[in-house]
Order: structure tokens, then C-alpha cells, then sequence
């Protein structure tokens, strides 16, 4: 993706709008209403300097962490549901765009993620860099030889799960940046870094829409971890 700050700014907005009011965007982007409300409906175009300004303030005031607090559902027996964040394309955008912006200047070029919730986040994210995705998967596809694989142990259900990898959709000098939409045990991630290690490329951190509690810290190590959402041990 070609980013032009001015109408990436516009459009982060009225993803915002959806879920804040001018009001609360008034205070944290330090813009009058009345000029929000401009910006949102394209009667005028920010300037480069006043786009990268509510680009920077977007981050710094967390305001796609507050979107997901709006959305995000805590059900009976302390379960999460995830799905009002995950396939919403309005925070997919927004997601997308805190990934780009955390992960900028490691120039990722592949986005891997496991089936089946982490594959509209890892899209997403991968629009804003222009790379490749490759998702993990419980089974093998038709189309290809040779993989890598990675079995683990299921928290819930004790089982082993195996997952697979194709080995001809690695680069030499790939740069890798894992997506995560959820963290809670951290085991699919540590498999998805374990699976990024045999493949011998670089990984360049983990990017998770939503963690709950703190037991995937124990599993997800040696690595930069940027969790947007964090939700405490339920």
C-alpha cells in the first residue's frame, strides 16, 4: 500500500467515528469538532503536517485499544468473544494501521498467522506493508511438497495438534512479522515462532489485536510482543 498521510488520516478518522464521538475525538486528537467533522466527511483535505499529527495522536492515546474495549464481548465462564473486533472492517483498518505504525522500520515482508480467526487481521495488516501472508494450518493442501511442521499440545482439550507450514512460501532474507488476533495460552504462537526458526528467517516481533491475562508470556519469549487490547486474567 501507497501511503498518502492525508488520506490516511481521513480515513482512520471515520473509522474512528464510528465507534467515538466528536467529543472524545476532540479531546484526544486536539481538534475542534467542528474541524473533525470536516476532515471525516472530506469537505476539506488535512495538510501533510496536520495528518501525520492525528496519525501520531491516534497511537499515543490509544484510541484503537479504546474502539476495542467498545466491541469486545466477555461472555459466561469468563470466555472472549472476539468476533465483533475481528470481523469488523473498520478495526480491521484500524489494527492494520497500529501494526504498520509499531512495525514500520522493520520492513516485514511476510505476514504469518494461524487459521482461522487470524486471517482477516493478517490481511489487513499485510495491505499497509505490501507483503506476502502465509497462514498456518491443521492440515496439509493439495499444491505443495514439502512443509514444516510443528506439533503442540492443546490447553482445553489435551490433544496434540499438529500445524503445517509450506517450506516454498519462505524466502531466503524474509523478514517475518507474526499476527496474532488473540493470546491467551501463547502456545499457537510459540508454534508460529518455532515454525519461523526452522524456516531460518528473521522474525521481526508479534502483533496481537487482544491478549487475556499473562500466561502466554511464558510461551512467547526472545521476541517484541505489541498487544494492542489487553484484557486482565478473567
Amino acid at each position: 500500500m501507497i501511503l498518502d498521510e492525508r488520506y490516511l488520516a481521513i480515513d482512520l478518522l471515520r473509522a474512528l467515528k464510528k465507534y467515538l464521538t466528536y467529543s472524545e475525538l476532540e479531546e484526544y486528537l486536539q481538534i475542534p469538532a467542528p474541524g473533525l467533522w470536516r476532515y471525516v466527511n472530506a469537505k476539506i483535505i488535512p495538510t501533510r503536517e496536520k495528518a501525520r499529527e492525528i496519525l501520531s495522536r491516534i497511537i499515543e492515546y490509544k484510541l484503537v485499544s479504546k474502539v476495542i474495549k467498545t466491541r469486545l464481548r466477555i461472555v459466561e465462564e469468563g470466555i472472549v468473544n472476539t468476533y465483533n473486533v475481528i470481523y469488523d472492517p473498520s478495526i480491521l483498518k484500524l489494527l492494520g494501521y497500529e501494526a504498520y505504525s509499531m512495525f514500520k522500520d522493520y520492513k516485514p515482508t511476510l505476514i504469518m498467522s494461524a487459521e482461522v480467526d487470524g486471517i482477516p487481521l493478517a490481511i489487513s495488516v499485510a495491505e499497509y506493508f505490501d507483503s506476502k501472508v502465509l497462514i498456518v494450518k491443521k492440515r496439509r493442501e493439495a499444491g505443495f511438497k514439502d512443509y514444516i511442521e510443528y506439533a503442540m499440545v492443546s490447553r482445553d482439550i489435551p490433544a496434540i495438534t499438529t500445524l503445517y507450514a509450506p517450506k516454498e512460501l519462505f524466502n531466503r532474507g524474509d523478514k517475518v512479522l507474526i499476527v496474532d488476533d488473540l493470546l491467551r495460552t501463547g502456545r499457537t504462537c510459540n508454534a508460529l515462532i518455532e515454525i519461523a526458526r526452522e524456516a531460518k528467517v528473521d522474525i521481526v516481533g508479534v502483533f496481537a489485536a487482544i491478549a487475556v491475562g499473562y500466561e502466554w508470556t511464558k510461551h512467547v519469549r526472545n521476541t517484541r510482543v505489541h498487544v494492542v487490547f489487553q484484557v486482565e486474567a478473567l
